[in-house]
Formats: C-alpha cells, structure tokens, sequence
C-alpha cells in the first residue's frame, strides 16, 4: 500500500499504528514518534510527544468505578432529602431541581477535575442521577406525558453532554438515549417502522465517515455504538413481537411488507458497495467465482430476512465490523443473528420433529457452506501482513 495513499473509506482510524511496526519489533517505539511528529505537524494532535500512559490493573479500576456509584448514590439521597426539607414541596416538584443541580456537579467534575477512573465514574453516575430528575421534572410539565416536547428537550439535553464530555463510556449512553429520543420522536409523527432504515443509513453513515473527523473520531465512534445498539433493539422487538411495547406509547402505523422491503434494499444496497470495495482493495476480479458467490450469499440472506426479521441488519453489522475491524460492532451483530434465528425458530408453529429437522437441515447447511469457504477462499499466508 502506498504510504502517500489516503486510507480508503471504513478503515480504522489506527490503520497507520497497526501497520508501523510489529508488536515485538525493537523499532516501533522509534516509528510510532515519527509517526506522532508526523500527525502533530499536520496538527492532528496537539501535544509534541505521545503521552505516556499507564494501565491500571483490571481489578482497581472496577473497585475505583464501584466505590464512585456508591458514592454518587449517598450523594443522591443527600441532596433529595435536603430539598425536600428546604422547599418543603413533594417529590414531582423537587427533581427537576434536584436533576439540574446534579447535572451541573457532574459536569464540574467532567470539565474542572483531573480525568480519574474515580472521578469520571462519579461524574458519570451523578450525571446520569441529574439526568433521572431531569427526565420525571420534564414529564410532570408536559402533563405526564411522553410528548413531543418532551423527546425534543430531552434529545437536545442529550446532545449536549455528549459534546461536552470526553468520556466514552458517558458518550456512549448518552448517544444511546439520543437514539431512543430519535425512535420516539419518529414515532409520534407516525413514523415508527421507518426508523430501522434510517437507523442503518446513519450508521453506515458513521462508520465510513468516521476516518474523517480527527480528534472528533472517539466521540462519533460511540455515536456510531449508541445508533447500532438502538437498531438492533427495535429489530428484536419486532422479531420477538413486542410491538404493544411501542403501541402502549406510541400507538404507530401498522408495519407493512414495504417496509421490510426498503429496508433490505437499503442493507443489500451497503452490503454490495462493502463486497465491491473490498474486492477493489484486494485488486480481484468482481466476476470471479468468490465474488459472485459473495453476492449470491448477500441475496440469499435477504430472501432469509423476510421471515427471520433483523437477520440481514445483523449480518450488514458484521460485516461493517470486519470491515473497519471494529470488534464491538461485529460482535453485537453475531449475538443478534444468534437471537434473530432463535426467534424465528421457537416463533414457528409446528411440531417439535419438524423443527428438528429444519436444526439438522440448517447444520448440513452450514457445514457445507464452510467447505465452499474452504475451497473459495483460502488462507492468505500474509494475513498478518495485509490486515
């Protein structure tokens, strides 16, 4: 690959790191400062050196996170039971006072104090407290309903500490509730079941983006989880048929066969331009017999999808994870193709002889899928010089 070559789109943003040295190689802490003076007269970076890091034991920082939440939660009660006092008003009444309070203590010690394994873990519980209190304040002044008003407030609140704080952790709940303040904005304009479209447009989106924003790259990257989490949790309500979840709240447009059918589009659509890149990269042929039976594949399992709802979301989400080696991304979509299949499986209504056969039908079936792997794909013995 040519060094002067910009990284081509879904690659890891540590491409360069991974690829500058070996990790036993007695030269890569020489070629990883090239590389930082590198980044830092392009003004990536800000510091002149790397800095140092420190890993601290597995074992101290859960003891350091857990005594923070136990910390955070004293705290809470402290401050219930002093406004309460002070104001002398009942509990509606009080928490949005009480949650802006917290919101602002927690951001003191996001913004204000040295970034600790303690200290961000406190920050974070008392700001997900302020967030509670803001939440149930909001609810009583929209009249105890979950409004537009009350999405939009919340969405845009979100937002904020998402942009604000420099934790990633913090970064991925609050994108994660973004998300769900977007599932239910949508809903109320009785635009619910086309949210997993869009859901899979915004973090494809992302991912192929994600290159491009620089220092921003770790605040979208959990914005990227936080969406893709959200995807897959509106598939497996509909593939477990939990819809009177969201008709209790939402009371949404029945979904249709067109639906599904915009979606797989969408996800085939995706799914072809990641097959063709990467048979580009790779400088193959795309009529060659593993290309078309890559395609072939992709059909197939968007014919699967119509029965098995979720399935090809599941399947682009390891695919996007392989992609741009992003491990969370394409373990989040193996677990879900586990659930999806498992759904549809205990969702069939026949007998349990026949769904043994359909077990051993699919087993066969995979067996022989792997050795057409075998025979169409084989090892590359300079994987660990291409990856």
């Amino acid at each position: 690959m040519d060094e002067n070559k910009d990284l081509s789109v879904g690659q890891p943003l540590n491409y360069a790191l991974n690829n500058s040295a070996a990790p036993n190689d007695s030269s890569s802490e020489p070629e990883l400062a090239v590389l930082w003076q590198t980044l830092y007269a392009q003004g990536k970076v800000k510091l002149p050196h790397a800095p140092e890091t420190q890993d601290t034991p597995w074992y101290i920082a859960v003891m350091q996170a857990f005594a923070a939440w136990i910390a955070a939660l004293f705290l809470l009660g402290f401050m219930a039971s002093l406004l309460n006092v002070v104001f002398d008003q009942n509990e509606e009444d009080i928490a949005l006072v009480v949650g802006i309070v917290y919101l602002g203590i927690g951001l003191g010690f996001y913004l204000l104090a040295k970034p600790q394994i303690f200290v961000q873990q406190f920050a974070f519980a008392v700001c997900l407290s302020g967030l509670l209190g803001i939440a149930w304040g909001l609810y009583n002044i929209f009249g105890y309903d979950f409004s537009m008003a009350w999405y939009l407030c919340m969405a845009s609140i979100l937002l904020l500490l998402w942009g604000l704080i420099n934790h990633s952790l913090a970064q991925f709940v609050f994108a994660f509730c973004v998300s769900a303040c977007f599932v239910g904005i949508a809903a109320q304009m009785n635009l619910f079941y086309l949210c997993p479209s869009v859901l899979v447009l915004i973090v494809s989106s992302l991912l192929f983006n994600l290159n491009r924003l620089g220092r921003h790259y770790q605040r979208a990257r959990m914005l990227l989880y936080g969406f893709a989490l959200m995807l897959l949790d509106v598939q497996l309500t509909h593939a477990f048929s939990m819809d009177y979840l969201f008709d209790e709240l939402f009371n949404p447009l029945q979904q249709t066969l067109w639906f599904s059918v915009l979606q797989l589009l969408i996800i085939f659509v995706i799914g072809s331009f990641l097959l063709i890149n990467i048979y580009r990269e790779r400088q193959q042929s795309l009529y060659s017999l593993p290309a078309l039976s890559c395609f072939i594949g992709l059909v197939l399992v968007s014919g699967l999808s119509l029965p098995m709802q979720g399935l090809s979301t599941a399947i682009l989400l390891i695919l996007l994870g392989h992609y741009s080696n992003e491990f969370w991304l394409k373990s989040m979509g193996i677990i879900a193709a586990l659930l999806f299949v498992s759904g549809y499986y205990y969702s069939l209504e026949t007998t349990l002889l026949l769904k043994s056969a359909y077990m051993m039908g699919l087993g066969a079936l995979l067996l022989v899928a792997r050795v057409l792997m075998w025979r169409l794909f084989p090892a590359n013995e300079n994987a660990k010089e291409t990856m």
